[in-house]
């Protein structure tokens, strides 16, 4: 089978590899979309040497596709579903697990277990992480489904009240989705970061006020607060970068909750936080997933006009090029179509 691997940091190559074979509780899935976003980016460049080094591997975890085999003990999907996954393993028996909480499975073995990859004609995923596509559901939307669960995590711990604004630090794909979540819950929101197309879609996508980056490290925050001095009370950081880590914290109010996705260092002592009383949240995916496909189902969430690049798996190479260039607030987001006929 045709698969996209890396060799080294921006080295993708598209290769024959083997077909895998479905374990007991596998699923073997023809991939149909696969929509890279940040963690993709930062796998492909493998920023700070932390996403491989043992070369040659394959890269993306969230796509859309069909079931093509079943292992003996799975009972939840079957051959022809339509579906979509989790990239985080787990139990399904552990105190967490039965809360709802998969994300946060206490199972050691599940909670380190590799991601599948997905730029490739097929891959295999544990069967507990798959969810069918509901009726109205393509494969386009569900290959956008991870940023959405995850924010989706993110918001429910914020919990903002309907009059409260949220602050979304960051107008990638991330931030899209944050834009169409908080949207879908009737909330309003103040973005803050893109320019050009990318702040454009974040526009189309509800947001309420937008205020464009104009240069690299540009202070928003101080933007912001010249119009809301007491700043937000809730907002989530979207970029896993100090700059956007930066901005979030700096927009916080008195009492404030923060959602942060990622990031190095966060800029607040122990100090700040109690000064301030800030609540700051770790977002770790999220377990939202048949929650998100029903919102998208129902016509509340669209992520389709994100989309503004389509390759096939041959030309992979190039859309990580073009998500990687000189001119990343041109480009929106862009869907490999593995299976194009799907």
């Amino acid at each position: 089978m045709k698969a996209a691997q890396l060799f080294g940091p921006g080295d993708l190559r598209v290769v024959d590899i083997p077909m895998p074979v479905p374990g007991p509780e596998d699923v073997l899935l023809r991939v149909a979309r696969f929509a890279p976003y940040g963690t993709d980016v930062g796998t492909f460049l493998n920023r700070g040497g932390r996403y491989g080094s043992n070369y040659p591997f394959g890269i993306g975890a969230d796509f859309s596709g069909t079931v093509e085999a079943i292992g003996k003990d799975v009972r939840n999907v079957a051959v022809g579903d339509r579906v979509s996954a989790l990239a985080m393993d787990h139990c399904g028996a552990c105190r967490n697990c039965r809360r709802g909480l998969t994300n946060l499975c206490l199972d050691s073995a599940r909670l380190n277990a590799p991601r599948q990859v997905c730029c490739q004609t097929h891959t295999l995923v544990r069967a507990n992480k798959l969810a069918r596509l509901p009726k109205g559901v393509t494969f386009d939307d569900a290959a956008m489904l991870s940023g959405l669960v995850t924010v989706m995590n993110g918001l429910e711990m914020l919990d903002p009240a309907i009059d409260e604004t949220v602050g979304i630090v960051g107008a990638g794909a991330m931030g899209w989705s944050a834009i169409a979540a908080a949207r879908a819950m009737g909330r309003s929101m103040i973005v803050l970061g893109g320019a050009r197309k990318r702040a454009q879609i974040a526009r189309d996508l509800g947001a309420d006020r937008l205020l464009e980056i104009t240069a690299y490290d540009d202070d928003l925050a101080s933007r912001l607060k010249a119009d809301v001095p007491g700043g937000l009370p809730c907002v989530i950081e979207t970029t896993a970068t100090d700059w956007g880590l930066k901005q979030a914290f700096a927009i916080a109010c008195l009492g404030g909750r923060l959602a942060l996705l990622g990031g190095s260092a966060a800029p607040a002592t122990g100090w700040d936080l109690v000064a301030r009383q800030l609540t700051v949240h770790g977002v770790r995916a999220g377990h939202h997933q048949e929650m998100v496909l029903d919102l998208i189902a129902a016509g509340r969430i669209d992520l389709k006009p994100t989309i503004t690049h389509r390759f096939s798996l041959d030309d992979s190479p190039r859309a990580f090029a073009l998500l990687t260039g000189a001119d990343p607030e041109a480009v929106g987001r862009v869907m490999i179509e593995i299976d194009p006929a799907a």
